[in-house]
């Protein structure tokens, strides 16, 4: 039985009306559970986390991710790393061969990289009708292996594979290694654009089905079952998404002015689409050195530190240093411990 979101103390009857939280009805659910009870959450009930670790490219998002999965594994919770990064980094960072299926890197801990090649042509299969239908009303032609480089296909691909990963409910942690800035922003608006575009279809199914039915039968009730689908998928992890006791995201950055104003702009907006953003983690910060060149750039590294202290005072703050080689393998035990262990942050 999934582990995401049971109520430890109900029967089986509550808990598969409890389990419906993942459907499209989901937040109606939940927000019936949060008046009877007067509570945000009953207090001993067990979710799945989705940790996403979120930034602009080369600032340490994949150490950060690595580090976070091994120390939530260590403190006895099943966890996976989730690379939703098509430049996969994850393998180099854990020195291990990391592959399409989850793979154990240590006790309680798997890492994957879905092969987008791969997910795209199950994608495509899942949805033939639905992808046949609208590649043929406009004429256009995409082979399905090629379908994950279709403008807003791939963040949907990699939507649906997670979907997979949270229905399944076989791990108490997942952190997801979330591409740049850049790709990471279309996911989170993805739930809400699929949602209104499948829900304007299906207002329309009465006008088309009839017609795609008497071209092949059946081709139009399957792709009204595959839109729905897909909605109930959309539904889903957009419900997760907004649930900061489910969904929270760690912003990575770099205590320079280019990576400190993209930062700002993706916490605005990921919280203008009601999602949490829990934490900062500021990366690569110098130690205290003698030397001119090492005192320049640490006091302008300081400024920028009490500029994201004074902007996101309400939010978890945690500060790594340089640490004069590349982090991997082994290493990653000493970010793991400056983050977490130093309480500088909580999962």
């Amino acid at each position: 039985m999934p582990r995401s979101s049971i109520l430890v103390s109900e029967g089986p009857e509550r808990i598969d009306h409890i389990l419906k939280l993942r459907n499209g009805n989901g937040k109606r659910v939940l927000d019936r559970l949060k008046s009877k009870r007067g509570k945000s959450r009953p207090a001993n009930t067990v979710f799945m986390r989705l940790v996403y670790m979120a930034g602009k490219g080369g600032v340490g998002k994949s150490v950060c991710s690595a580090a976070t999965g091994l120390w939530a594994s260590q403190q006895g919770k099943k966890t996976l790393a989730f690379s939703m990064d098509p430049a996969h980094s994850l393998s180099d960072i854990l020195e291990a061969e990391i592959g399409d299926r989850p793979t154990k890197i240590a006790e309680n801990f798997d890492a994957v990289e879905p092969d987008l090649v791969a997910e795209a042509e199950k994608f495509y299969a899942s949805y033939r009708s639905l992808f046949r239908a609208l590649f043929e009303m406009f004429q256009f032609e995409v082979r399905p292996e090629d379908f994950g480089v279709v403008p807003g296909v791939g963040e949907l691909i990699f939507m649906d594979r997670l979907y997979d990963v949270y229905m399944q409910g076989n791990y108490d942690v997942v952190v997801i290694d979330s591409a740049p800035t850049a790709l990471v922003l279309p996911l989170l608006k993805l739930p809400d654009v699929t949602t209104g575009v499948v829900t304007r279809l299906l207002g329309m199914k009465s006008r088309w089905t009839g017609i795609f039915n008497m071209l092949e039968p059946g081709f139009g009730d399957s792709i009204v079952t595959e839109v729905r689908r897909l909605r109930t998928k959309a539904e889903t992890m957009r419900n997760a998404l907004i649930d900061p006791e489910i969904t929270t995201i760690s912003v990575v950055t770099i205590p320079e002015k280019a990576a400190v104003l993209e930062s700002e702009r993706l916490i605005k907006t990921v919280e203008a689409h009601d999602v949490t953003v829990d934490s900062i983690i500021v990366n690569h910060v110098m130690a205290e050195c003698d030397c001119d060149y090492c005192r320049r750039r640490a006091a302008s590294q300081k400024g920028y530190i009490e500029e994201i202290r004074a902007k996101f005072g309400d939010k978890q703050i945690a500060l790594l240093p340089s640490y004069g080689e590349e982090v991997k393998g082994e290493g990653l035990g000493q970010v793991a411990r400056d983050l977490y262990e130093k309480g500088q942050l909580k999962l």
